[in-house]
């Protein structure tokens, strides 16, 4: 890669196949000889981080009675990891670890580390976070939430702003609300939850709320640029990109700016 050159990695690293393990090794082996790769968190990638407790109680000074624990409605009473942990549990994680295989197909990622799962009881998310190596936990830790970059344009033209993030951003709510509640990391801001839904950030896991760009980043000429949705559309009247035509499951696909062009593997 050229010096200047920025790679931004779209999320849901884990759970696509059988070597989630293998993938986060070459993830943290790239970071270690490319300081200007990014990777940003999607749905999967955060359920398995607050599955091993590397999701902070408190991410920032935001303030806000909201707990990890309190994330589950009350009402749901199977489908999930039910154990107590110290600090409690993101109900993305609770339902990461245990959940069909048509949500989180987490028993690729558990064999991946040498253990038969999901995890059923308390012993298996022992198990797990003894086999995930450290440099692994110090990546999900730290994935980003939004990545913001300038890209030169080869016209004179000013440079090209560009947003990305997991799934995208909802247009009814404030676009600067949002991204800085991103930046934060705090799963606790009301401005990130889908449709009131304390469980869910609508960054990770929107879908029909999140396809188009936001009006005020159209308006400020700033592509919005997600994977998630399982299809690519390359929209340059919205500057929005999503590019996921095959879900993790096949061929992976990229956009190259200022030129808009899409690539596949």
């Amino acid at each position: 890669l050229k010096q200047n050159t920025a790679v931004v990695f779209l999320g849901d690293f884990c759970d696509r196949g059988p070597r989630t393990k293998d993938t986060l090794d070459w993830l943290v082996e790239l970071k270690r000889q490319y300081p200007r790769i990014y990777f940003i968190a999607g749905n999967h990638d955060f359920g398995m981080a607050s599955f091993l407790g590397l999701i902070p109680a408190r991410p920032s000074s935001f303030e806000s009675a909201l707990t990890l624990d309190a994330t589950r409605d009350p009402t749901y009473q199977s489908g999930f990891w039910t154990h107590d942990v110290p600090g409690g549990m993101h109900y993305q994680g609770r339902r990461w670890g245990f959940s069909p295989a048509d949500i989180y197909d987490t028993a690729n990622t558990f064999k991946s580390y040498g253990i038969e799962g999901p995890a059923e009881g308390p012993e298996l998310r022992e198990e797990l976070l003894a086999a995930v190596p450290v440099a692994h936990k110090e990546l999900l830790a730290g994935m980003h939430w939004v990545v913001e970059l300038e890209c030169t344009r080869f016209d004179g033209h000013d440079p090209l702003k560009i947003v990305c993030v997991h799934a995208g951003l909802s247009a009814d709510k404030d676009a600067a609300a949002q991204l800085e509640a991103l930046r934060l990391r705090d799963w606790r801001m009301p401005v990130l939850h889908e449709r009131g839904q304390v469980a869910r950030i609508e960054a990770f896991s929107g879908r029909t709320t999140v396809l188009r760009n936001h009006p005020a980043l159209v308006e400020g000429n700033v592509v919005l640029v997600s994977g998630h949705h399982g299809t690519c559309i390359i929209d340059r009247s919205d500057q929005r990109a999503i590019v996921d035509e095959h879900g993790g499951l096949g061929p992976i696909q990229a956009i190259i700016f200022p030129e808009w062009d899409v690539i596949s593997s």
